[in-house]
């Protein structure tokens, strides 16, 4: 008589998490995934008390990979804070389906909620940002927090099709941006004049 397995709430969160990277959340249900775990979904209601509960988890997951992502996946000749901009873009590329699903919900955060809530993750990146400028503390989320908007429209971008870049136009973008933020820094009080018709 065979060994029966018992499904365990990691094995569950790992199908899940490869159901979503295939085919996006929406493809995410406890039919497919007694379907890909060979079992009926009792184990998925033992596991977890609903459907909600199981998607929290998940998005914890999928959250932990992608900042994995971008820290590990770094180069000594660019700039650690520049990578990680490059290595969002590059997420969005490789994984569009988890890239959509964490980033392309409606959370209803404000941005400088959601670039932060991350807690130990968004430190690293505050330590990065400090080491490539001279912004006080009180500054770096607000600087983060407008290259973020700036980055993760070209993500999206990237991630729905709609265009297509090399990783030279990627870095020569993020370049510009970084560097009229700084601009900015040294003068705040800099307005958008419009030219007077002649």
């Amino acid at each position: 008589m065979p060994t029966k397995i018992k499904i365990s709430k990691q094995m569950i969160l790992d199908t899940a998490f490869e159901i979503v990277r295939k085919g996006g959340i929406e493809k995410l249900s406890n039919r497919e995934l007694a379907n890909k775990l060979n079992c009926s979904i009792r184990p998925i209601y033992y596991q977890f008390e609903n459907v909600e509960e199981m998607k929290r988890e998940l998005y914890i997951k999928i959250e932990k990979y992608f900042y994995k992502f971008l820290m590990n996946n770094m180069v000594d000749d660019i700039p650690k804070y520049k990578q990680i901009g490059i290595n969002y873009i590059k997420f969005a590329k490789k994984e569009k389906k988890l890239f959509q699903t964490l980033f392309m919900s409606e959370l209803g955060l404000s941005p400088s909620a959601f670039i932060s809530k991350e807690g130990e993750d968004y430190l690293a990146i505050a330590k990065m940002i400090k080491v490539s400028t001279n912004l006080k503390d009180e500054d770096i989320k607000d600087f983060h927090t407008k290259m973020w908007i700036f980055s993760h429209g070209i993500a999206s971008l990237v991630a729905n099709n709609t265009i297509k870049l090399d990783n030279k136009q990627i870095e020569q973008l993020l370049s510009y941006e970084f560097q009229a933020l700084m601009l900015l820094e040294e003068n705040p009080n800099n307005k958008w004049v419009l030219k007077e018709e002649k």
